[in-house]
């Protein structure tokens, strides 16, 4: 890649994720001679990616005009699938969400079914978009399970039994005509945690996903950790406990199989069998529900103590070897609150040194129903706009 490409680069990534800036702020974040940067400010603009609305000359006053991303430059498509049904968005250059449907799940015994719910949403899409389909440029698909993002396959979902070994991004590109990109979920999910951080995000953050499958996602700079064969952070199948439960991957005692919302209600269950008074906890219960009753319940609270003392062990693990400045826990587990980020503090300051959790932040995630969907469409603008 050419130095100007570089620059164009840096000056574009940096709009992407700030959203607006000033020729002297991207000359001054550049540390490059005000002629060249101006220069390839001139050809982003001159491409139709960046314009400067304010600008009508040459010369522009004492106030310096703002630059920003032209927004119908790259539409592009999201889309989530998950345990509880399919989401999919188009968002505009600036990631702002156009259109959004959510699609609850069917059936899903066969893969059949799995991929007719995405291509309704991808047609539901379609639809909204009418006379500006022309306007998108791709589709960044967040996947539930194991993932070869390089060949975009989706590997295997063990929460979704048919969705295996699918060319989902070949499908996708098929159905709609447009270039595709998968992800694994966790992955997606701790992209927008970072962006929503924006200005001041940390150096780094540590996602954990506690749905109903237990996964990670590890940022740093920006830039996602991804591993040499893109399997890093399956903290789900960290084993946590040698002898417990037989985990939906083959192995006995993982994370997931114990601390996961199914691997609770079996904890829950058992606890009943063996003669616990558990009698004020409904069957159908919420994680809100379920966290009023253990606050006065003794049997309630040694469950939730137990699940805590399990995602921590786990976590330990991760602080020890990644040192974030910021874990985030999104996904079910997320509606503990409180409850959930004081004991894992507890837990951590006994397992990890001081040094790594003394200026650690735990916090409970903000994301809503659409946010995955939003990050993998913005995910896929960025590999169209910048080549990531």
């Amino acid at each position: 890649m050419s130095r100007r490409k570089d620059l164009k680069n840096t000056l574009l990534r940096h709009l992407l994720l700030c959203g607006q800036a000033t020729r002297p702020e991207l000359v001054a974040m550049t540390k490059i001679r005000a002629a060249t940067v101006f220069e390839a400010i001139d050809e982003l603009k001159a491409a139709g990616i960046i314009g400067e609305p304010e600008r009508r000359g040459k010369k522009t006053g004492r106030r310096a005009p703002v630059l920003c991303c032209m927004p119908d430059c790259c539409h592009t498509i999201g889309m989530e699938l998950h345990l509880s049904g399919c989401t999919g968005v188009i968002t505009d250059t600036a990631g702002k969400v156009i259109h959004c449907v959510e699609h609850p799940a069917g059936e899903r015994s066969s893969l059949l079914e799995v991929k007719r719910e995405i291509f309704e949403v991808l047609q539901y899409l379609r639809d909204m978009a009418d006379e500006n389909w022309h306007l998108i440029r791709g589709i960044g698909f967040a996947d539930p399970g194991l993932v070869d993002i390089e060949r975009c396959i989706s590997i295997k979902a063990v929460n979704i039994p048919p969705w295996r070994m699918v060319e989902t991004g070949k499908m996708l590109e098929s159905a709609s005509g447009l270039p595709a990109g998968v992800w694994p979920e966790a992955m997606v999910k701790t992209r927008m945690e970072y962006l929503q951080r924006l200005p001041d995000a940390p150096e780094s953050i540590f996602n954990l996903v506690t749905d109903d499958g237990i996964g990670g996602g590890f940022i740093k700079k920006g830039e996602l950790f991804v591993g040499s064969s893109g399997r890093a952070m399956e903290i789900g199948h960290i084993v946590v406990r040698p002898n417990g439960a037989r985990c939906q991957c083959g192995n006995c005692g993982c994370l997931e199989s114990v601390a996961s919302p199914a691997g609770l209600a079996e904890k829950i269950a058992e606890s009943r069998a063996a003669g616990v008074d558990l009698g004020g906890l409904p069957e159908n219960f919420s994680m809100e529900t379920f966290v009023e009753f253990a606050s006065g319940n003794r049997g309630g609270r040694i469950i939730a103590d137990e699940l805590c003392r399990d995602l921590a062990y786990a976590l330990s693990v991760t602080v020890m070897l990644l040192n974030p400045e910021m874990i985030v826990i999104s996904g079910k587990f997320a509606s503990l609150g409180n409850f959930l980020t004081d004991a894992l503090r507890r837990e951590l300051e006994l397992r990890c040194f001081p040094e790594a959790v003394r200026e650690l932040k735990i916090e409970i995630s903000s994301l809503n129903s659409s946010d995955t969907a939003r990050s993998a469409a913005m995910m896929m603008r960025d590999r169209i706009l910048l080549g990531d």
